[in-house]
């Protein structure tokens, strides 16, 4: 008669794996089972040094004999084999790497029928390839050398710039070397040229920036990455510029924008460009143009940059009336409301608990509360977040339940200061007028910086977002609401 014999590894304080095949014996009358439990603490890889390599060490425990073992001989094990029952501290210990390339191996844990992990250990090389300091080539034009220090073969050319610059000498070599760039006369802007150094493998080990002298003008960058955006006060429009040399600021449209004036046109160096804009009562945002230009010598061409900056028109409401008695059952408004300022009236409370919410679909789904409770204002938000939420002294203001008031919500956009490619929700809960609290929905608390689980993408809004009111202990009268959309700002 044929029985089934198991053998098992099972997991524990270590590594635990298990695995059961199944082997075959005759037995006449009793079933035979065989086991193994083979632990171990080691991770799933290991990188040495060439030169001084530290040793790798890891514990091995087994109820079967054990042995750990690899292909190669660059390496010593010790113990490589121990006993049952008993704990090994085991010792890799790498002989120094004099080869210029990167040694691999897999080492074996096995008890047994069963190899319970393999760990790979690599080896640095000893190669290396490094280029020097650059000089800055003249704006004239002529050459710079750099060495490069290396104990291979190595390769070099011009990845970029190649229409103004070239190498004259060390295009290749083996060993230490020297790289000579020839660059043609420079009669406008600063610019970079890269040489890319390659290995004895044909793969990049480093790019080296070359820089020939030129005019500088370097206005910052705006948060969108393509233009200023203000709104319609009256105000000053600050932009730094990096420059090396004389340059003026002139308007595109000298004749239509007679909205916006410069505190000076004529510069020298690194400066700021200050705007003055006038206060904006049209319909429409308006765009400005200026136009920075270097004062180019005898045989340059001067260098010119754009500037682009938005101007919002005042916001417009669209009012909705409402005339709601809420009271028991919850009101809900519409779906689908879009991103802005939502201004809701609402009639005296008098002892009335007031509990209003505005949510964004998503997951999670992001909802803000603006409550009124025992005369005070409390503010919460789920998922939490640690700026607004309720107890936090600076939320909470006394309400005067006799008088009517006017609670509102501003939801905008906030891109992120580390990528640009993102943007967050930014809420604020407003009371008659004055901005209680607010918070960006990027995982941050606004003050400390610390982690918190207040997190929606502005994308988030396109879901649209809707409002809900509940009242108990009496009665609430909202009246209307007003709707502010964002700018219009175009592309």
């Amino acid at each position: 008669m044929k029985h089934v014999i198991h053998k098992i590894v099972r997991f524990s304080v270590f590594t635990l794996l298990s695995a059961f095949p199944l082997l075959q014996s005759c037995s006449s009358d009793e079933e035979a089972m065989k086991w193994v439990d083979l632990r171990y603490r080691v991770n799933d890889s290991y990188s040495v040094e060439a030169q001084n390599p530290l040793p790798i060490s890891f514990q091995v425990k087994s109820t079967d004999p054990w042995e750990v073992y690899g292909k190669y001989d660059w390496y010593v094990i010790s113990p490589d084999k121990g006993e049952a029952g008993e704990t090994y501290t085991v010792t890799i210990t790498c002989k120094e790497n004099t080869g210029l390339d990167d040694r691999i191996d897999t080492i074996s844990i096995k008890s047994d029928y069963w190899t319970g992990k393999r760990v790979v250990v690599v080896q640095k090389g000893t190669a290396y390839l490094n280029a020097g300091e650059v000089g800055i080539i003249p704006q004239s034009g002529g050459q710079t050398a750099f060495d490069v220090l290396s104990n291979q073969k190595w390769t070099a050319e011009v990845t970029e710039g190649a229409t103004w610059m070239s190498i004259q000498a060390g295009t290749s070599g083996e060993l230490d070397g020297r790289i000579t760039v020839q660059a043609s006369g420079n009669s406008g802007e600063q610019r970079t040229g890269i040489v890319t150094i390659y290995d004895r493998h044909g793969k990049v080990a480093q790019e080296v920036q070359c820089i020939q002298a030129g005019a500088v003008l370097a206005p910052e960058t705006p948060a969108n990455g393509k233009w200023y955006a203000i709104y319609e006060e009256a105000q000053k429009l600050t932009i730094h510029v990096e420059s090396n040399t004389e340059w003026e600021v002139s308007k595109e449209n000298p004749e239509d924008d007679d909205w916006y004036t410069f505190e000076k046109t004529s510069f020298n160096g690194s400066d700021n460009l200050v705007i003055n804009v006038i206060e904006h009562k049209g319909f429409s945002v308006r765009t400005g143009v200026i136009i920075l230009t270097t004062k180019a010598g005898e045989g340059a061409s001067p260098v010119t940059k754009t500037i682009r900056f938005k101007q919002a028109n005042p916001p417009v409401a669209q009012v909705t009336e409402l005339n709601r008695t809420v009271s028991g059952a919850d009101f809900s408004g519409p779906g689908g409301l879009a991103p802005g300022q939502y201004n809701f009236y609402i009639e005296p409370l008098g002892n009335t608990q007031f509990r209003f919410f505005f949510s964004w679909k998503g997951t999670p789904t992001l909802e803000h509360r603006f409550h009124i409770l025992l005369g005070k204002t409390s503010l919460s938000t789920t998922p939490w977040c640690n700026n607004v939420n309720s107890g936090v002294a600076s939320t909470i203001r006394s309400v005067d339940t006799s008088k009517p008031h006017v609670l509102s919500f501003n939801f905008t956009e906030v891109v992120d200061k580390d990528d640009p490619t993102k943007s967050w929700l930014c809420s604020e809960w407003i009371l008659d007028g004055e901005v209680i609290a607010k918070a960006i929905a990027d995982g941050k608390d606004d003050v400390t910086g610390a982690t918190d689980t207040w997190v929606g993408a502005f994308e988030r809004t396109e879901a649209g977002g809707n409002y809900l009111f509940r009242a108990t202990d009496g009665s609430a009268v909202v009246t209307k609401y007003e709707y502010i959309g964002p700018p219009d700002w175009g592309e």
